[in-house]
Parts: C-alpha cells; structure tokens; sequence
C-alpha cells in the first residue's frame, strides 16, 4: 500500500502531523471505487491548537484521498478529535468515523 504524510510547521518546529494509508477492497455500496484512505497520526502541538492548523492538514488529506479515487476516509478518532472530524463532515460508523465522497 501507499502511506502519504503532511507536516505542518512553523519555522523549523513540526506543529501539526497527518498521515494516511491508501488501500483497495472489492467496490460497495457508498465506495464504488473500492478504494479507501485510513487517517492516522493527526496531531497538533498544544500550543497550536484552535489556529486552523488540523483542519487545512484535514483539507490536504481529503484532497489527496479524492485525487487517488478513494470514495470512504476512515479514522479511529480521539475523543478531542471527533467534533472536527464532525464539522468537517465525518459521521460515525461503530468504532470508526467515516468520510464519503459519494453522499
């Protein structure tokens, strides 16, 4: 499979850190294509935080996931994380949440 990451920073200091998985399973019903990115690793320094920076690295993820034909991002997300993964359009599915490209 393939691993993408993103860094976010500020000067020489990583403040923000995103990375996803890309991986292939037969097509289904709200993934036609089969294809899916698993997000991991989205972290932002606390003294970053509330500056943007989670969502413009959430923005370089979902872009790269659409380009790569992916029709589902998954990620198993923190209890800090999951209002904005929910903002941004993530809706849970059991022990995950899930973004669809096809809604």
């Amino acid at each position: 499979g393939t691993y993408v990451s993103w860094l976010a920073f500020d000067g020489d200091k990583i403040v923000g850190t995103s990375g996803m998985s890309f991986a292939e399973k037969p097509p289904y019903f709200t993934c036609p294509s089969g294809k899916l990115g698993i997000l991991s690793s989205m972290y932002t320094d606390p003294n970053y935080r509330r500056l943007g920076i989670a969502t413009e690295l959430l923005d370089r993820v979902v872009k790269e996931a659409k380009e790569y034909g992916c029709g589902t991002i998954y990620i198993t997300a923190s209890d800090m994380g999951v209002k904005l993964y929910e903002a941004y359009g993530f809706k849970h599915n059991g022990n995950f949440m899930q973004y669809n490209f096809n809604q």
